[in-house]
């Protein structure tokens, strides 16, 4: 499987395709319609409230829009990934190791506001790494500090983002102080307007802000013991994707190495925010993203192929056993 994904060709994306629907079977055999928690943010909550009271919103129509999305991203993550020129050749693995990684918890493949979050997250990505050779970009980082702000109100702890994307900003082009404020003052346009919206109705300007100071521990109490397989699937080829990163540093160009920088902090930042919430699951969606490059980067760079072949095929037979186990994807 590793070698088919491991150059890019027209047809890896009907066999990604085949892939997903393989790894994503209990997403149609066991549907769930989405239950709104109390990070997500109003946006989302409205979205969902229309959605089920259009009578269309099945179980089984959240499945497969969720499927859409999680393909899609795929796609995007392969777009992305060869076209940055992350490595030294193009490859399809980062869409593989998505889909794969977003099937060992049920709640990362079920619709959610962090799925969506992902996509928000995949553009901001795109925008920094735009900045390195562009010459005026004060509407790029106007509007990464919009989205932001837009975003917290599609899942709250997104707001967070900014102390990723500020310090990405002075990564990707030389630091100034008025890129930062233009940012700044993007990520405060959307909370002026909505104040606005609120007084202009008459409702308190305070109350729907509080949902931002909404933080809790993550309940480990509530994590089966054979659960820690998964997280083990997650960390291992991530310290080996590191150790890759660096070992070929000296033959990237100077914008992949910054970007490969954009990455870590990224990964850092998304890791404070999944450690500070309840659910352990659904929050830690949006750390795939970054963990996706680092795998891809083990799986494609490994000197030792019987490693990463032992690997997945590991993590896919884990992801099946979960499946059909019924011990969690049926809960």
């Amino acid at each position: 499987m590793i070698a088919i994904f491991l150059k890019r060709s027209p047809l890896n994306v009907l066999l990604l395709l085949v892939f997903a629907v393989l790894v994503k079977i209990p997403l149609f055999t066991a549907p769930r319609l989405p239950v709104s928690s109390t990070r997500d943010g109003e946006l989302y909550v409205q979205l969902l409230s229309w959605m089920q009271a259009s009578g269309v919103a099945t179980p089984l129509f959240f499945s497969v829009l969720s499927f859409v999305v999680l393909f899609a991203q795929a796609l995007l993550l392969n777009f992305f990934f060869s076209q940055q020129k992350m490595l030294n050749q193009s490859t399809d693995l980062p869409g593989m190791v998505y889909l794969l990684l977003t099937s060992l918890f049920p709640q990362w493949s079920y619709w959610s506001a962090p799925l969506l979050m992902n996509l928000v997250i995949f553009y901001l990505l795109l925008l920094l790494f735009r900045l390195y050779n562009q010459g005026e970009a004060r509407a790029s980082l106007f509007n990464m500090g919009f989205l932001i702000g837009s975003a917290g109100f599609l899942y709250a702890p997104s707001f967070l983002l900014i102390v990723w994307v500020l310090p990405a900003i002075a990564i990707m082009r030389p630091f100034r102080v008025q890129d930062w404020l233009l940012s700044l003052l993007g990520l405060l346009s959307p909370f002026y307007f909505y104040g606005i919206w609120l007084f202009l109705t008459d409702r308190s300007l305070l109350t729907p802000f509080l949902i931002f100071t909404n933080w809790q521990m993550p309940n480990l109490g509530a994590i089966a013991f054979w659960k820690a397989g998964a997280l083990l699937l997650l960390l291992l080829p991530l310290l080996a994707g590191f150790y890759y990163v660096q070992d070929n540093t000296r033959k990237m160009l100077i914008q992949v190495r910054r970007g490969w920088s954009v990455l870590f902090l990224l990964l850092l930042v998304t890791t404070l925010l999944a450690v500070f919430q309840h659910d352990l699951h659904a929050g830690w969606l949006l750390l795939l993203m970054p963990l996706t490059f680092y795998h891809a980067c083990f799986y494609s760079q490994s000197s030792f192929r019987v490693v990463p072949l032992l690997v997945f095929w590991l993590t896919f037979f884990y992801v099946l056993a979960d499946q059909f186990s019924g011990s969690g994807w049926k809960i």
